[in-house]
């Protein structure tokens, strides 16, 4: 047997040929928090580039600076001062980056745009720097004018000279400063002998005489405040003479410093527009002119003659016209002499018999005549054409007592129309609870008659006097009407208290607000125009001044006459307006009233100097017993704009307000008679009562 072979174990063949697929290169971007080998590895080094210097000195180059990095992510590098005096402007990025371990380096060679930094080193950007700052203000900049042009404004004879109004025409540059105001130079001047010349500098000025500017008016700083536009006044002007007249657009007040306006260069000297006058042309023009006037006036006389003799002509044929329709008229009454024609039924009319007056109860009396207590007999027929249940209801009583206001047979034709003024206007007025309703009339017989509700307590002004007048006396005897009454000691319906005050405060706007609603202005708010039923209800009176208002027109114009001028707004007294805010501020007088218990209004001022006394903001104090929120009611009423001034529906509001916070405890008064408006003569014989107007 031979030796034991030893087979080697198969291998495999692979041909030393190799194929390639495919190639990828692989970027593996990083930020610097990111960089596993920390930021101290990297070394960055900018580029920095100078772009220009605002003063180039081209002896020296200029030395790039070394960055060394001292703080972690920061460059530090030195350059010249120099650079900061020359303003020089630098573009700065990272030009590469480097890794100290990797021994790698990137380099970015075109940067974006937006990495790329402008620097301007000058004395604004460095600090600490030791540069001596020097402000600058922008000059005037003259002769920047397109044209100009001239009229001749006053001629003076004593001078032979002229005054003259110049127009210029600006121009207008978008990149400089805007202009405050133009100062303008004139003076004598000389032509220049070439057009070309005449056309870039207008007229060589050798002399100035005089400066004008279009400023009117300047303030402390030399700014100016108003001025005339494009235009400045010329003294001193003399017939065919050559001037020259050169505009300074004044840029900043701080720096008025002229060019030389006579300068012998024309390379520097500022444009002068010529202004010359020629007495040939002005008289010829001023010759047109009086011509022209002297026609003008002469057509005018002749449409004049014309249009008067038209009128004087159509005011004939209107009176002949007018003539014959009067003669036609009697013609028709002849023939018609016994025919009645038939009346209009009224609702409101009721016949005499059905009325009967008591003339021994007067009631009150007033400019129209009397008031006197009657009797209905049956009832008023007005309720039939009433909607409101109040009107129903008044209407629907039979044999009731009324109050009789009553025009006697002797009153002119004035007081008759504005007595059947106010019967008309009480038909359209509707009914309201705090309102004298109207309940009929008699008007188709005399004496002419209105009957209205009838009112126990009288008007409000008398109630609160007699009481206070009662009050006062059990003061003065010792008497605590601050308690019950013992053993009959005091009368308690003669006594009032700080509660009832404001119910009647309430009630009376209540009615005013009624009023106003309805477009009607009553124009004598006051005490004496409020009657007093039943002891605890006021009812507005007197509607013998009271308007209807247009829906077109809030304010009524009175044509003067009898007015209450202390109960009268400012703007009534003085221009006879009349408005629900007038009204308003009668109001607040009345408040007053009711607060004092019938004081007098503004005791101390006389009728005469009622009007310099609220326009200077007189006003009355607050008086005694009244409440401060209560007596801003009264100030707001009070308001000088009557814009400002409250309507009547928030003033109920505030008083129905107060009304509810009213303690019965705190409701009781204490009166002080030393005060002025309690100083007021109560006797029966002092006291006009006024009942329902």
């Amino acid at each position: 047997l031979s030796d034991p072979y030893t087979v080697n174990s198969p291998q495999p063949r692979v041909s030393a040929k190799l194929q390639l697929l495919h190639m990828v290169y692989l970027v593996s971007w990083f930020h610097l928090r990111t960089w596993p080998l920390g930021e101290k590895d990297l070394d960055v080094v900018p580029m920095f580039h100078l772009i220009t210097c605002a003063e180039p000195d081209l002896s020296q180059g200029v030395p790039l600076p070394e960055f060394v990095g001292t703080l972690p992510n920061t460059l530090v590098g030195r350059l010249g001062s120099d650079m900061m005096y020359r303003k020089c402007r630098f573009v700065y990025y990272a030009q590469s980056i480097s890794s100290r371990r990797c021994a790698t380096q990137t380099e970015i060679r075109t940067p974006p745009t937006q990495d790329l930094q402008t620097l301007a080193i000058n004395c604004d950007t460095v600090e600490g720097n030791p540069c001596v700052r020097v402000d600058i203000y922008q000059a005037p900049i003259c002769g920047q004018i397109n044209d100009i042009d001239y009229t001749v404004r006053l001629i003076s004879l004593k001078y032979y000279s002229l005054s003259l109004n110049v127009t210029f025409d600006p121009i207008v540059r978008d990149n400089e400063m805007p202009t405050i105001y133009y100062q303008a130079y004139y003076g004598e001047a000389l032509p220049y002998s070439r057009k070309e010349e005449e056309a870039l500098a207008g007229v060589n000025m050798t002399r100035v005489l005089g400066s004008t500017t279009n400023c009117l008016q300047f303030d402390q700083n030399g700014f100016c405040l108003h001025n005339t536009g494009n235009s400045v006044n010329v003294s001193g002007i003399h017939y065919d003479k050559l001037y020259g007249i050169t505009f300074c657009a004044v840029k900043d007040p701080r720096n008025l410093t002229l060019p030389n306006l006579t300068e012998s260069s024309r390379s520097v000297r500022p444009r002068a527009n010529k202004i010359y006058v020629n007495f040939a042309d002005q008289a010829n023009s001023k010759t047109a002119m009086i011509i022209g006037i002297v026609i003008g006036a002469i057509a005018l006389l002749i449409f004049a003659i014309i249009g008067i003799c038209c009128y004087i002509n159509r005011k004939q044929k209107q009176e002949n016209k007018l003539y014959q329709l009067k003669l036609a008229q009697l013609e028709r009454q002849k023939e018609c002499r016994y025919a009645d024609l038939p009346k209009m039924h009224d609702i409101w009319e009721i016949e005499r018999r059905n009325l009967i007056i008591f003339d021994e109860f007067k009631l009150g009396s007033g400019a129209f005549g009397a008031v006197y207590l009657g009797k209905l007999l049956g009832k008023s027929l007005a309720h039939k054409d009433s909607i409101s249940p109040l009107g129903v209801n008044l209407m629907r009583a039979e044999n009731c007592q009324v109050a009789v206001k009553m025009l006697p047979e002797y009153a002119d034709e004035m007081s008759r129309s504005d007595f059947l003024r106010e019967i008309g206007l009480m038909k359209i007025l509707g009914y309201h609870e705090r309102l004298v309703n109207m309940i009929a009339c008699i008007t188709e017989s005399e004496p002419l008659c209105l009957i209205v509700e009838y009112c126990s307590d009288g008007d409000l002004l008398r109630f609160l006097r007699e009481r206070c007048k009662y009050m006062m006396k059990l003061d003065a005897a010792g008497v605590n009407y601050h308690e019950p009454p013992i053993d009959n000691s005091y009368d308690i319906e003669m006594v009032i208290t700080l509660k009832q005050l404001l119910m009647f405060a309430v009630q009376v706007s209540y009615g005013l607000e009624y009023l106003s609603s309805k477009g009607f202005v009553h124009r004598d708010v006051a005490a004496r125009n409020v009657l007093v039923h039943g002891k605890n209800a006021c009812k507005i009176g007197d509607f013998g001044l009271c308007r209807n208002l247009y829906a077109d027109n809030s304010l009524y114009k009175s044509k003067g006459g009898r007015l209450p001028l202390k109960w009268m707004s400012p703007e009534a007294i003085r221009h006879y307006e009349f408005s629900a805010q007038s009204d308003v501020w009668a109001f607040g007088v009345l408040l007053f009233e009711i607060i004092t218990l019938g004081g007098s209004p503004y005791p101390s001022v006389s009728p005469e100097e009622m009007l310099p006394f609220l326009e200077n903001g007189g006003r009355m104090e607050r008086p005694d017993n009244c409440p401060e929120n209560f007596y801003e009611v009264m100030c707001e009423c009070w308001t000088v704009d009557p814009r400002l001034r409250p309507d009547f529906s928030a003033i109920r509001q505030k008083l129905a307000s107060l009304l509810e916070e009213i303690t019965e405890e705190y409701s009781y008064l204490t009166l002080d008679a030393q005060k002025d408006y309690y100083n007021v003569q109560y006797g029966d014989q002092k006291v006009t009562v006024k009942y329902g107007y």
